[in-house]
């Protein structure tokens, strides 16, 4: 008879991904015996831990794509935008990355003398009509499922830039200030951003405090505005107090 943990292991490859409760469930054991059982997994090289649940190491690109990203939380992701908006002056350059929360931002922005370089598709479409504003796309390698573009000449393009204000969201970021992200794409070409960047401002609805996720992208201390449509946990305050981190709710 196979071992449980094999077993679990089969139906995560089979799925790509599957939840604590849904393993529970499948395998009538306590959460927390399915929990011992993917850190196991997980310590012997055979999947990946995520908030909830575990996906597979088969699994590449682990991301949810711009669509159903961009219908999550949606007027929670426009306010914050708003808010992050109020910082735009003439001449700025922003750079805006690949999230839902970048494009909100990009549809929210007055049409003014500046610059914005992104990576994003939905973005470059959400400025064609506003004429004052220099659009700059980084190129690269596209990708269809996040309708953006990546890779080495994405890259290489921000490591010559200077940018005023960098806009970034993420997949959560945890009570110890690291900020999280969901695949492989995003976070090379988030970091060379927020590299380029004077000033970083992270764009983060509630569901994605003290969330982790897959792939670690930095620190909470990198960005110097935090905009959320809630206020932060005390832990989360404190944080931002000792790092010289504004946070706008």
């Amino acid at each position: 008879m196979q071992k449980r943990g094999d077993l679990i292991l089969q139906e995560i490859n089979r799925t790509g991904k599957m939840s604590v409760n849904e393993l529970s469930q499948m395998f009538s054991v306590a959460v927390e015996t399915i929990r011992r059982d993917l850190t196991a997994l997980e310590k012997k090289g055979l999947l990946y831990r995520v908030h909830g649940g575990a996906v597979s190491k088969k699994t590449k690109d682990l991301g949810s794509s711009f669509h159903s990203r961009q219908r999550s939380n949606y007027e929670a992701k426009r306010n914050i935008a708003q808010q992050a908006v109020e910082y735009v002056y003439e001449g700025v350059v922003i750079g805006l990355d690949a999230s839902s929360s970048s494009w909100h931002f990009a549809q929210l922005i007055p049409d003014i003398p500046c610059t914005v370089v992104t990576n994003s598709m939905h973005n470059i479409a959400a400025l064609v009509n506003k004429p004052n504003i220099k659009t700059i796309a980084t190129g690269g390698v596209y990708s269809s499922k996040y309708d953006a573009f990546y890779g080495p000449l994405s890259e290489q393009l921000l490591q010559r830039l200077h940018i005023d204000i960098g806009i970034f969201s993420c997949t959560g970021v945890d009570e110890n200030g690291s900020i999280w992200e969901s695949n492989e794409l995003n976070a090379p070409i988030k970091r060379k951003m927020m590299e380029a960047c004077g000033q970083s401002f992270l764009l983060l609805d509630n569901s994605k405090l003290g969330q982790k996720n897959l792939i670690k992208l930095g620190e909470l201390s990198q960005i110097d505005i935090l905009f959320s449509d809630h206020q932060p946990s005390s832990v989360f305050r404190e944080y931002c107090l000792k790092h010289d981190i504004l946070i706008t709710v």
